[in-house]
């Protein structure tokens, strides 16, 4: 696993170096990620999407305006609230992400047997399905903040 994971960190990295994007943190990655996803969300959507506050989102998207990946737009609807978009450069970088992670899936795939790609298929989706059930675990509420339920 620890293998895997350095060669594709090291493959988007080769992503972001070859587009310009090196200097972004894994966060502002997420940030990107999550605005993606969402289309235009407000502050509120991403922090909610990310889990995280939305002091920490502000401070975010607003080093992320400054080096020109996303933009904020007034409501028309509310003029209050903010809209976060991506520029046609974070889009590019969503892209080539993409493509990258297209590409190592294809790559991995192609030195697997169709039995291991199947069994490869099948652990990923229980790892995944793990994550997913230990995320939605620890979003339960609880009697006392910062402590876990007891069951």
């Amino acid at each position: 696993v620890d293998t895997l994971d350095q060669s594709l960190k090291k493959l988007q990295r080769q992503v972001g170096s070859g587009s310009g994007f090196s200097t972004l943190t894994i966060n502002q990655f997420h940030y990107i990620d999550a605005i993606a996803r969402l289309g235009e969300p407000t502050i509120t959507e991403i922090a909610e999407e990310l889990k995280i506050t939305k002091a920490s989102v502000t401070g975010g998207v607003n080093k992320l305006i400054r080096l020109g990946f996303v933009q904020k737009t007034r409501s028309n609807d509310d003029r209050r609230v903010f809209h976060v978009r991506l520029t046609q450069t974070a889009q590019e970088l969503v892209e080539a992400r993409f493509q990258a992670l297209h590409e190592y899936g294809q790559l991995v795939q192609s030195v697997l047997s169709e039995e291991e790609a199947r069994q490869f298929k099948a652990a990923i989706e229980k790892i995944t399905q793990l994550f997913k059930d230990k995320e939605n675990k620890s979003n339960q509420p609880t009697g006392q903040p910062g402590k876990e339920k007891e069951e």
